[in-house]
């Protein structure tokens, strides 16, 4: 090998400094416990193997002639790389920091740590409260936000077809922005239909192309009238989130409020409402907080305490126009109408 040795000098050299090198890359990249770099990874033992295999086959000559140079040039050479790589390895093991026994517990057993979740940001809520029924509401939910950005939340009213009461339950999903309801799928845009009970209303008043044009600074000509105040239904600045709802449970909508409501459905169990013709999962939601949630409450309603209850839900006139009284009055007995049967057998969506 010292023949060898003196015909490649500086090839021999050259793989030293490459060696060198390519032991101070990989210390650094890969240090462990004491800043000591693992030289005993798999393939360094391999290698380790191999270079014995070939000093044992030329050194008791099992080898010979052009082979046995051959081996002896590589070994020679592989073993001048190693060298190298063990010089760098140790020269940093030198100059790295002592290892402290606190970093070795904490490397033994992390700790997570949160992000920093900014003033501004708010978190997105996976299921932001649950709507009874929800699986049963064909399309998708959108995704929606516990709490407007930064406590500031647009002006859905300026969308013409969402009201007070409709704005009230699109924040109840968590949907605060112009932007939210401009990102709406097609599934989405037929679960958020269904569940408010008029299917097909949010495509033939064009939501989405409102919202992107109001996300996007421009205002529409219904927005215009809505903040000029000529637009009854839109005559607050938004800023009231599902409280909406309960504000407009006082006097001020036509007839006369029930005066057999209840705090909470009798012995937990709630009647199905969507039963009824005309009443969807939302307007479902909207009576049982006016403290209606059973057949027979509906059942023996009077006229104008039925006109009211159509106002709250937003849909003033729609209870007598759809016969909810008649309805209820049918189901609270154990009977079924046209509109139950179908609604179990799967042939109608609820609110239809």
């Amino acid at each position: 090998m010292l023949y060898l040795a003196s015909q490649f000098l500086w090839f021999l050299v050259a793989a030293f400094v490459l060696g060198f090198v390519m032991g101070w890359v990989s210390h650094e990249g890969g240090k462990h416990e004491g800043g000591k770099a693992r030289l005993w990874g798999g393939v360094t033992v391999w290698v380790a193997v191999l270079w014995a295999c070939g000093a044992v086959l030329t050194w008791f000559q099992f080898l010979n002639g052009v082979p046995a140079t051959w081996v002896e040039t590589a070994l020679l050479f592989a073993a001048v790389y190693f060298a190298g790589c063990v010089l760098a390895s140790l020269i940093c093991s030198a100059l790295a920091p002592a290892f402290e026994p606190a970093t070795a517990e904490a490397i033994a057993s992390p700790i997570p740590v949160a992000a920093p979740v900014l003033a501004t940001e708010q978190p997105l809520a996976a299921t932001p409260p649950a709507v009874e029924g929800e699986a049963d509401i064909p399309g998708q939910r959108p995704a929606g936000l516990a709490a407007a950005r930064d406590g500031k939340a647009d002006d859905l009213k300026l969308i013409k077809g969402i009201g007070r009461q409709n704005e009230g339950r699109l924040h109840g999903l968590g949907i605060w922005h112009f932007e939210q309801v401009a990102a709406w799928t097609p599934e989405n845009v037929e679960w958020v239909g269904s569940y408010l009970a008029f299917p097909g209303r949010i495509e033939r008043e064009a939501w989405i192309d409102q919202a992107r044009a109001l996300a996007a600074g421009t205002e529409t000509e219904f927005a215009a009238r809505a903040k000029a105040g000529l637009v009854a239904s839109s005559r607050d600045d938004g800023s009231l989130g599902r409280g909406n709802v309960a504000t407009l449970s006082g006097d001020s909508f036509e007839g006369e409020r029930p005066n057999n409501t209840l705090i909470e459905a009798r012995g937990g169990k709630p009647d199905d409402l969507t039963l009824i013709k005309g009443v969807g999962p939302a307007i479902a939601g909207d009576l049982n907080r006016l403290g209606i949630w059973h057949f027979t409450q509906i059942a023996t309603l009077r006229d104008t305490e039925i006109r009211y209850i159509s106002a709250y839900v937003g849909f003033p006139g729609r209870g007598i126009a759809e016969n909810w009284r008649e309805d209820a009055d049918i189901l609270a007995n154990g009977g079924e109408t046209a509109h139950s049967r179908a609604v179990k057998a799967g042939r109608k969506k609820p609110g239809n």
